[in-house]
Formats: C-alpha cells, sequence, structure tokens
C-alpha cells in the first residue's frame, strides 16, 4: 500500500511539474516579446543580437520538454509559440541580413530542437501545426521574419485565449487598410501571396478566397472579383 502511495504520489509531482514548465514557457515567452517586439509587430533583431541570452534560455528550456498536452488549445498555443521564437533565433544568428530569403535552407534544412524532437520550421507549420489548427487561421499567426505575411503578435499565445487570438489576428490583418486592392477596370482584387501559395486552405468547393475575407471584414466586398495575389515581401520584419 505504501509503494502504491508513493507511485501516485510521484506520478502527481510530475505532472504538476510539467504544468508548471509549460506555464513557465508561456509567461517567459510573453514577457520576451513584449520587450522585444512592437505593436505594430517589428522585432528589436538588433537588441538581441547584443543580449541573446533569455531567448537562448526559453528555448533551450523547451528543447528538453516533454509534451503531453492536456488539450488541444495547449498544443496551439505552445507550437505557434515555439515556431515563432525559433524563427526570431534563426534571424538573429544569421544577422546581418536584409532578408531571410537569403538564408539556404532557413525553412526546410536548419533544425531546432523542440520538445526532444529535431524539426525545421516547414516541419512545425506543416507536419505540426496545420494538423493541430486545421484551418486557415495557422497563416495569421506565424511570424516567418519577413513583411510578407501577418505582423508578429507582441504578446504569447496561451492555452485559455488561443483560439479567439487566432480570430483577432485574423481580423485585424484583413481590415488593414493595405491588405487588398479592387482594380474596377479589370473587375480583379488583389491579396497577399498566402492566398495563392496556400490556396486549398481558403477555397473549398464555390467557397473561394473573398467569402474567406468577407468572414473578418467589417466592409464586405463583392465576391465576383477576380483573385490576384501581389508579390511576397520578403523583407526583414524588424525596426
Amino acid at each position: 500500500m505504501k509503494k502504491i502511495l508513493l507511485l501516485v504520489s510521484f506520478l502527481i509531482i510530475t505532472s504538476y511539474s510539467q504544468a508548471q514548465t509549460l506555464n513557465d514557457f508561456f509567461e517567459q515567452t510573453n514577457e520576451f516579446l513584449k520587450k522585444n517586439v512592437s505593436p505594430e509587430g517589428k522585432v528589436n533583431y538588433a537588441q538581441l543580437k547584443k543580449s541573446p541570452g533569455e531567448l537562448i534560455y526559453i528555448l533551450d528550456n523547451i528543447s528538453k520538454l516533454k509534451t503531453e498536452f492536456k488539450t488541444k488549445e495547449e498544443a496551439k498555443a505552445f507550437w505557434i509559440n515555439a515556431y515563432n521564437l525559433s524563427v526570431i533565433k534563426a534571424v538573429v544568428e544569421k544577422l546581418p541580413i536584409v532578408s531571410v530569403n537569403t538564408i539556404p535552407g532557413f525553412f526546410n534544412e536548419r533544425t531546432f530542437i523542440v520538445a526532444k524532437q529535431e524539426l525545421t520550421l516547414d516541419d512545425i507549420e506543416n507536419t505540426i501545426l496545420r494538423e493541430i489548427i486545421a484551418d486557415a487561421g495557422v497563416h495569421f499567426v506565424l511570424c516567418k521574419g519577413t513583411n510578407g505575411d501577418a505582423p508578429l503578435l507582441n504578446a504569447a499565445y496561451t492555452p485559455e485565449q488561443v483560439n479567439d487570438q487566432i480570430k483577432q489576428r485574423a481580423k485585424l490583418y484583413i481590415n488593414d487598410k493595405d491588405f487588398y486592392r479592387i482594380f474596377k477596370n479589370t473587375n480583379s482584387i488583389e491579396l497577399p501571396k498566402m492566398f495563392e501559395t496556400y490556396k486549398g486552405d481558403f477555397v473549398t468547393g464555390y467557397f473561394n478566397e473573398i467569402d474567406f475575407i468577407n468572414i473578418f471584414l467589417e466592409k464586405k466586398i463583392e465576391t465576383t472579383y477576380k483573385v490576384m495575389t501581389r508579390a511576397y515581401d520578403w523583407s526583414l520584419n524588424g525596426k
């Protein structure tokens, strides 16, 4: 009986420690992003190059973490934050640069140890996150080190708020004055490159890209425009 009680106590302590580790990660990430990312989503890469210790500490901790998520929301929040921090670290390591596009294998070769797994950024996005989130929302929350996608949130994604945070980031980006351009003479609309790259995430059956953005637009637009996409902006999202 004593052995059983000791085993139960050990399992409870282990579970509590795991929860605390994840909670610490969310809290540390939140503080880090608040200090190093502007409200407009610009990252202070130059300062992080001088003082990378906090970023290295956070990522080193999650490299050793054995992830056993209690909820889907916990997994979403963890992997979004892990992706965004990994991108920032990869950029800082290569400074001075003007674009991640100048770094060979930035997304599909350079690996990170996250939760005891060796993963590329593409692995985290396509194999893990797009499976967990399973909708187009993922494209509005990932920082790719560029100005070609939605701006980086200067706070952590958390299990309690992650679903609302994803919707809020999509709404904010889609309602930005520069999000789309309409050309009446050609009856066409120009959208960000993501709507071409990940078209299958936005278009299903008779539901097209404009139907998708109308979910979030405060002022709805006609769905009959021909959809075009603009060139991707690879410039660094630094300040």
